[in-house]
């Protein structure tokens, strides 16, 4: 009896913390601020023309993302992009991740991109080699 117990107890506290931060989630997110983590180790395509890429392609890679908004809603769908282009799916809490599930007439992609912090006025999510080798922190504050 005690072990139903602990086990009814535990189940509890873990979904209350889930729909914690699936409150706090939702809403819609802009990009504040990019951190280069990887910096040294990221590969960039250099030119002798023009030396060393590496900071050029932080630059524009740094105000492309900064044009990025997140937006989740509590039905478990999302939107994101910027003027430029958009997508659109189903979002999942798993543990200390956000799982992106795309909508697409082709096949059904998913991606896990883990938080390092999810707070009403903060998220921070992990981006590790996605279509460059530099990983980075994508700082997201609520929008107005």
């Amino acid at each position: 009896m005690k072990n139903l117990f602990f086990i009814l107890i535990t189940f509890l506290l873990l979904t209350s913390c889930s729909n914690k931060e699936k409150k706090m989630l939702c809403k819609r997110w802009q990009v504040y601020d990019v951190i280069f983590m990887n910096e040294k180790e990221a590969t960039v395509q250099s030119d002798t023309m023009q030396g060393n890429m590496h900071k050029v392609t932080e630059t524009i890679l740094k105000d492309i993302l900064m044009k990025n908004i997140y937006e989740f809603n509590s039905d478990g769908t999302y939107k994101t992009g910027n003027a430029a282009a958009s997508a659109t799916g189903k979002w999942e809490l798993h543990g200390k991740a956000i799982k992106f599930i795309l909508d697409s007439d082709k096949e059904e992609k998913e991606k896990e991109i883990p938080f390092e912090k999810l707070e009403n006025d903060t998220l921070i999510m992990l981006m590790k080699n996605d279509q460059t080798s530099f990983q980075m922190k994508l700082i997201l504050i609520p929008m107005n």
